[in-house]
């Protein structure tokens, strides 16, 4: 799908299958307490397993993309359609290992959910973001979404328009 550099690797970016759900247990257990909470405004879930396998079903509800430095699987974006929300709208989710943040990574898989979202047939996404999520409130800003976030509280609520990948 898309490769990006990281000083002398190479990020590669491909949806996620059903052989993938071993490397999203082990990139979400090396999450510490800190970025579980930044993902999942609260702790992980228990069944890392269940949740790992259900991610890497892509179809037409759902897709997961992965960005992997030759085999390690290094971040992951998901959406999921929203029932009954006119126009056909996604909610998303980015996690990237800690140590590979600030490469490019987020905006790759973000870049890729968009086109993926789209061809599904979603002309809009959604997601809600921690206020003090630096590095995410980073990958929209250089998005040039910044403009399309509203405060909740301690989250932020972001909504942005789907364009036909070009």
């Amino acid at each position: 799908m898309a490769a990006t550099g990281s000083g002398i690797d190479t990020t590669t970016v491909r949806c996620l299958g059903a052989d993938d759900a071993g490397a999203v247990q082990r990139l979400h257990a090396r999450l510490d307490q800190h970025d579980s909470y930044m993902r999942w405004f609260g702790p992980q879930p228990k069944q890392l397993t269940a949740f790992s396998d259900q991610l890497c079903e892509c179809n037409k509800r759902r897709c997961a993309l992965g960005a992997f430095i030759g085999d390690e699987l290094v971040g992951v974006g998901n959406f999921v359609m929203l029932d009954g929300v006119s126009p056909t709208t996604v909610e998303f989710a980015l996690v990237v290992a800690q140590d590979e943040r600030l490469h490019g990574i987020g905006t790759s898989l973000l870049d890729g959910l968009e086109d993926e979202a789209y061809r599904h047939g979603a002309r809009r996404m959604v997601a809600e973001v921690m206020g003090e999520n630096a590095p995410m409130l980073q990958v929209i800003r250089e998005r040039g979404w910044a403009h399309a976030l509203r405060r909740d509280g301690s989250t932020l609520h972001l909504e942005v328009k789907l364009h036909v990948a070009e």
